[in-house]
């Protein structure tokens, strides 16, 4: 399992090395060469790529240690749950996959968030297997809890992960039947981390430029959904100033688009009403909200039918290689050059190869993933603890895909990454499971192995 592991890594790295950076990529590796950090993006992933540039040039390493982070996490789930050949067969299979072989090699806060999250539930589904050894339990313990507070630094709404990683270790805390204990353990775990991560917020925006841009987004948000909202009925009230009501009304509710925010962004008077954000787009987003739900539910249904059914991939970015070379002041900051190669077309053209198909689709994954709760769930309750973890992986996806009905402005693909990981994952984890008969218990295991250890020492 492990040799395989290490086989799709060393493919990633040659398919990709250095490393694949969007425009959102290079503005954060600037940031964290300036060390001044700008809060439209998570800062978290900005200071690991001024880290790992300062060890490489270029961060190379950074797509590096999350793709073996990936890989690992693959074969951990796998040995956790003691699954057999067909499970390292599945891993090749995935190394294969575009998802794999070529979205580890990009550089963007999605694959960090996926690869910290998925790495949090392998610990854990470690620690459920050697539950009675208390040292490495310990140490699983608090890598899964860390790793998943850096999956919540790296995404705005990635707070689900420690939601779900904490009731998973809450699970596995407690017996079954002490509900209560179960409930302890999993309202300290959530403590913990949300104290580490209000603890490295605020250390790394306390190196902020200053500027406003959790205001500035949710203010996109509201306008997004305001032109939405008038596109399908004009004569919708708006308790705005004259100024907003017009841009809106006009310009915005012409330009919208429920597949991305682009087409407001481009309107000739989007920076300025961004720049000094005020409350009256929120008094009139949360009115709508309250007095058209109706009408609220359907623009954002319609926006979240276009990141998860992706009904135009080629709108959504499915494929992103290269260095963009938009922007040539951010590249000198950042230290890099733009880059096509024909390494980078090989790498778009494979991955291009299996657009349409179910390999890029979050419908079909989402499907596998419910389909797989459900088997972890009736495993669980037959004993397999290790599959607590697995459900806690898959629920923590659903969970965090389902969030995007609320917040969704845009469709990239790389948008819902961790949900097809987290299947893929919990996949491969199952095919080696079939077949095996029995439960099978980390704390049982133990208890197993303790007994027979007493009973030699009679002999």
């Amino acid at each position: 399992m492990g040799v395989v592991a290490a086989l799709g890594w060393a493919a990633t790295l040659a398919a990709n090395w250095p490393g694949h950076f969007p425009p959102d990529a290079i503005s954060q590796l600037a940031q964290g060469r300036s060390g001044v950090f700008n809060l439209w993006h998570p800062p978290v992933m900005a200071w690991l790529l001024g880290v790992a540039d300062r060890a490489i040039s270029g961060s190379p390493l950074f797509f590096g240690c999350g793709s073996a982070l990936f890989f690992a996490s693959l074969a951990a789930l796998a040995i956790a749950a003691r699954a057999g050949w067909i499970s390292a067969l599945a891993v090749a299979i995935v190394a294969a996959s575009p998802l794999a072989l070529i979205y580890q090699g990009l550089v963007a806060k999605d694959v960090l968030f996926a690869d910290a999250a998925l790495a949090g539930f392998a610990c854990l589904a470690l620690a459920a297997r050697w539950w009675d050894r208390r040292v490495p339990r310990a140490v699983l313990i608090g890598l899964a809890m860390a790793l998943w507070v850096l999956a919540a630094l790296a995404r705005q709404n990635g707070a689900v992960v420690v939601i779900a990683g904490a009731l998973a270790l809450g699970a596995l805390g407690g017996a079954p039947l002490h509900w209560r204990r179960s409930i302890g353990v999993s309202a300290v775990a959530v403590a913990a981390m949300a104290g580490g991560a209000i603890l490295a917020s605020a250390v790394l925006d306390s190196r902020s430029d200053g500027q406003p841009e959790g205001a500035r987004q949710w203010m996109t948000l509201q306008i997004y959904d305001l032109a939405g909202a008038v596109r399908r009925q004009p004569a919708l009230p708006l308790p705005v100033p004259a100024r907003l009501d017009r841009f809106i009304r006009g310009p915005a509710a012409a330009a919208y688009d429920p597949a991305r925010v682009d087409s407001l962004v481009r309107l000739a008077d989007w920076r300025a009403l961004l720049q000094r954000p005020g409350p009256e787009a929120g008094r009139a987003w949360r009115g709508l909200i309250i007095g058209h739900p109706g009408l609220y539910l359907a623009i954002r249904w319609a926006a979240f039918r276009q990141v998860l059914a992706t009904p135009d991939i080629q709108a959504c970015a499915p494929v992103l290689v290269g260095i963009d070379g938009g922007d040539p002041k951010m590249l000198r900051a950042a230290g890099l050059t733009a880059r096509d190669s024909p390494k980078d077309d090989w790498d778009g053209d494979y991955a291009t190869a299996f657009a349409g198909t179910p390999v890029f689709s979050h419908l079909a994954y989402g499907g596998l993933a419910i389909v797989l709760l459900a088997w972890a769930g009736f495993d669980v309750a037959r004993g397999r603890r290790a599959l607590i973890a697995t459900a806690g992986l898959l629920a923590a996806a659903l969970a965090f895909t389902v969030s995007y009905f609320v917040i969704s402005i845009a469709c990239d693909y790389r948008y819902l990454y961790f949900l097809d990981v987290a299947a893929m994952a919990a996949l491969v984890q199952r095919l080696g499971l079939i077949g095996q008969a029995g439960p099978r218990s980390g704390r049982a295991h133990g208890a197993r192995a303790r007994t027979a250890r007493a009973t030699d020492s009679k002999m």
